[in-house]
């Protein structure tokens, strides 16, 4: 299976069952027979699976693209007929596009590929692909650890420390937000104070609820959640 093809699988499961993205929201009532997806997901999707095979929890592969072979390569010997194991070094040099791995490796060097000339030729003109039994062993591990969006349920229902950010708590966050009250560029500190104002005597730590409206934002891509971060560069400027 494509390297694509796994993050798509992934993303359904991660996010699955959820309500729709609001952007997702708008352009269906524009376009009702779309068929679109969230790109926030499938990136979030796409970084945890190349965070993954760069660790080596996955074989990654890859073979010659026959439309790109015929424009590319010069002899039949160079058209392997089975995929090629990408070891975890090259996968660890190749650049990815917003944090993924793409199926066609982007711009490879002679120095990705560890000086192995053969290998930097299958990866210009291939594609980078999963086993799909092997995939889907390993997406059944990552499901069993309940950590999805999509098993908020789950993961509440668990042995360990019960979680600050409840379901009343996001949902009196995201009234304020509605209500036009707060949004992200006012500050996390500020949603806190909203938060004690209103009477709730379960408000966490200004870090805990900064988690949940960055959870928040990913999960629903309401533009009102977003929060600019400073990067650490400016933090140890500033501190001088």
């Amino acid at each position: 299976m494509l390297f694509s093809g796994a993050v798509e699988q992934l993303a359904t499961g991660m996010w699955g069952g959820l309500p729709q993205a609001e952007p997702l929201r708008a352009i269906k009532r524009l376009a009702k027979k779309a068929s679109v997806g969230f790109g926030p997901w499938r990136e979030q999707a796409g970084k945890r699976l190349t965070a993954a095979v760069r660790r080596g929890e996955l074989s990654v592969y890859v073979a010659v693209d026959p439309e790109r072979s015929l424009e590319h390569l010069v002899s039949p010997p160079d058209v392997l007929s089975a995929p090629v194991t990408v070891p975890t070094g090259v996968l660890n040099q190749l650049i990815t596009s917003r944090g993924s791995l793409q199926d066609h490796p982007i711009r490879p060097s002679i120095v990705a590929a560890e000086g192995d000339q053969r290998l930097l030729r299958l990866l210009d003109v291939g594609m980078l692909l999963l086993r799909e039994g092997d995939f889907k062993v390993w997406y059944q591990s990552e499901h069993a650890k309940g950590k999805w969006p999509s098993q908020r349920s789950k993961a509440k229902s668990g042995r360990g420390r019960p979680t600050k950010q409840t379901d009343t708590l996001r949902n009196a966050a995201l009234g304020l937000v509605r209500e036009e009250r707060w949004s992200g560029n006012m500050g996390v500190t500020k949603l806190r104070r909203l938060l004690i104002a209103s009477g709730r005597d379960d408000v966490p730590s200004v870090d805990t609820l900064a988690r949940l409206v960055d959870q928040l934002h990913r999960e629903t891509g309401a533009p009102a959640l977003f929060r600019k971060t400073r990067r650490k560069q400016a933090k140890k400027a500033l501190s001088k």
